[in-house]
């Protein structure tokens, strides 16, 4: 046991080996079975190819002025006023260019911005200030597209105190590079108008996967995400300490198993609760 009390054991591969793991795309269809991973291979290979700023570019973009201009589309995408792109552009990607590697600054600055709009993005974003940012290199066919995400207090802190870093926006960064085994090259943080916010790119071959491709295997798919969000745990935490709180015995499968039931039916309580909201007309809807 260690000064805290807690059971520790050696662990099962090296600090290393723990760092440079990650769950690979070939190891990720090995999940699914033979008959169905040619499937996903295809599936996989279509979205990689049209999660790009090229493929977002030929999507978000229509030529205004002799320039390449985002298509505004209310509310989910709309216009800002001159002066906070001003802002944005002179002050705001300056100091973000100083939070990137220096490699990745000096291709950086082969792009210059073109056009910026506020952007609605997911469920977790709801609520904060979000721009989606167009870069154009020296060629003028090729686009980079930046996504300039508004960051919070962590939810700890009413706990915990505050983080060590200077800035929400830091703080999330840090967070990306711990536990991401592929982070997003282009990833950094800045502040603007009293707001902190970090910076990644819009398209970088994110895939997301369809309900219809994983349903048939979903706890093959959920072990992949288990085994993902153990590693982030590993990296970011006491690998050591927290392989001998779970021990070897069924106790922390069986709890999670519960919590994992308990959070299913939250989930579907809320939701049928948003959809008497829709019906009622208590709350707005717009269809994707």
């Amino acid at each position: 046991r260690d000064v805290t009390g807690v059971q520790t054991c050696a662990l099962p591969i090296s600090e290393l080996d723990l760092w440079y793991d990650g769950t690979r795309v070939d190891s990720l269809i090995d999940y699914f079975e033979p008959a169905d991973r040619g499937r996903v291979s295809v599936h996989i290979e279509k979205k990689r190819e049209r999660r790009t700023s090229l493929g977002a570019f030929a999507k978000l973009t229509t030529m205004a002025g002799g320039r390449p201009r985002i298509t505004e589309e209310p509310p989910v995408r709309v216009a800002i006023s001159d002066e906070e792109q001003a802002e944005l552009v002179g002050q705001f990607l300056a100091a973000y260019r100083l939070t990137l590697q220096e490699d990745r600054r000096t291709l950086f600055d082969r792009f210059t911005e073109t056009d910026t709009v506020r952007q609605v993005v997911g469920v977790g974003s709801v609520g904060m200030q979000v721009y989606l940012v167009l870069m154009e290199g020296r060629s003028g066919t090729d686009p980079l597209f930046l996504q300039v995400k508004q960051a919070g207090p962590s939810v700890y802190e009413a706990h915990l105190g505050p983080s060590r870093h200077d800035t929400h926006g830091a703080r999330v960064v840090s967070g990306k590079r711990l536990i991401q085994s592929a982070t997003d090259i282009f990833v950094g943080w800045g502040s603007m108008g009293g707001r902190d916010y970090y910076v990644r790119q819009f398209r970088d071959m994110k895939i997301i996967p369809t309900t219809a491709l994983i349903a048939p295997r979903l706890t093959e798919f959920a072990t992949a995400c288990g085994e993902t969000l153990a590693r982030a745990h590993a990296r970011t935490g006491d690998a050591v300490a927290i392989a001998g709180y779970i021990g070897k015995g069924s106790k922390f499968t069986a709890a999670i198993s519960r919590f994992a039931a308990s959070y299913a039916d939250q989930n579907e309580r809320d939701h049928a609760q948003l959809v008497r909201a829709v019906n009622t007309g208590a709350i707005q809807s717009q269809p994707e």
